[in-house]
């Protein structure tokens, strides 16, 4: 299946791979965490049933008939979408809130093709009610990567969500593949991260999954060698 896959591209060279790999991990999820805790100081239910959402969410990953095999990819570009409107200039945007449900961010040109992600866990938010759109959103592309056999990363709840579009971000906030460097380079520094990190996240991000013609603009996946 496509997890088998993904294990035997990440597996071949330890040296070097594996180090690559945990780079791109955490800076993927970083986008999710960067923004101050204290925006993110929700209620979390006591008794939010963590273990069995992940499972839940396990078991909506792979399907034959979905791009490649697996959601693992679409999910993660949810979470990343949905954190990478950060600014830490404006110290606004980001995971929290969850802001990506309403219009007009979710219709963004760069969040094209992202309902498909949502509605796939909506079945799941309505299981669990306590848990928040924002952090079941990080949730799910933490278990997509860990599922698709990258690095362990810890799960910190507390998001909240928003409840119209008030804190919708400005169009724009997230990187075009048609631009250039410097382009690149503004979008990530606002977002607070370095060179470094910015290539660990850009080669990460598109060593999974494919490109869209409806989506993009572009078609196929970015790479044939993840890693």
């Amino acid at each position: 299946n496509y997890r088998g896959q993904q294990y035997e591209y990440f597996k071949e060279d330890s040296s070097s791979s594996n180090a690559n790999y945990l780079l791109w991990g955490l800076g993927l999820v970083g986008c999710a965490l960067i923004a101050p805790l204290s925006q993110w100081e929700a209620k979390v239910p006591s008794k939010t049933p963590y273990v069995q959402i992940r499972k839940e969410i396990e078991d909506i990953l792979d399907d034959l008939d979905y791009d490649d095999g697996s959601y693992g990819p679409v999910l993660i570009r949810l979470a990343w979408h949905s954190s990478g409107t950060y600014s830490a200039f404006d110290k606004d945007g980001g995971s929290n809130g969850a802001n990506m449900r309403w219009a007009p961010e979710k219709d963004h040109g760069a969040n094209a093709g992202l309902e498909v992600a949502r509605s796939k866990l909506e079945a799941i938010k309505k299981r669990h009610p306590e848990i928040s759109y924002a952090d079941l959103y990080v949730l799910a592309s933490i278990v997509a990567i860990e599922y698709m056999g990258g690095p362990k990363i810890n799960f910190f709840p507390g998001r909240s969500d928003s409840f119209d579009n008030k804190l919708c971000t400005p169009d724009g906030r997230l990187p075009d593949a048609s631009k250039g460097r410097d382009h690149i380079r503004a979008i990530f520094y606002r977002m607070g991260f370095n060179d470094e990190e910015t290539v660990a996240l850009i080669g990460g991000g598109h060593a999974i999954g494919r490109c869209h013609t409806d989506r993009s603009g572009f078609s196929g996946p970015w790479t044939r060698s993840p890693v």
